[in-house]
């Protein structure tokens, strides 16, 4: 005995159903401004190297006088950025130790005097 086709049955393999792809989000490395003049901003870190200061010619100006004008350098590296104080008056700040250079690290807090900073890894 044989059952009656079903009408849905033959509507649904009519119909091509196109297999979808998940594909991760990808996101460039980030530094977070949550503390300080200009806060908050988000500065996506791109590029070889970039400066931050008080000075009209960093790449990133943070509008504060406890700044220097050149107060920190960023580099990218193989596996993600460097910061480095460029003798700055107030110094620079890693996880709430005065450092001179670091690798930094997903979620690490940076601070350059009154502006605090969180770094987030590329994806």
């Amino acid at each position: 005995m044989s059952l009656p086709d079903d009408p849905l049955d033959s509507a649904t393999r009519a119909q091509a159903v196109p297999v979808l792809t998940a594909r991760p989000s990808v996101r460039s490395h980030q530094l977070q401004q949550v503390e300080g003049p200009g806060a908050p901003q988000l500065i996506e870190l791109r590029g070889t190297s970039l400066i931050i200061g008080r000075s009209p010619e960093a790449e990133v100006r943070i509008p504060s006088s406890s700044l220097s004008r050149q107060h920190v350098r960023l580099d990218r590296g193989d596996d993600g950025w460097t910061v480095t104080d460029l003798d700055s008056s107030n110094g620079l700040y890693l996880n709430e130790i005065r450092i001179y250079s670091a690798e930094l690290r997903d979620g690490d807090t940076v601070q350059l005097s009154d502006a605090l900073f969180v770094y987030f890894e590329g994806r």
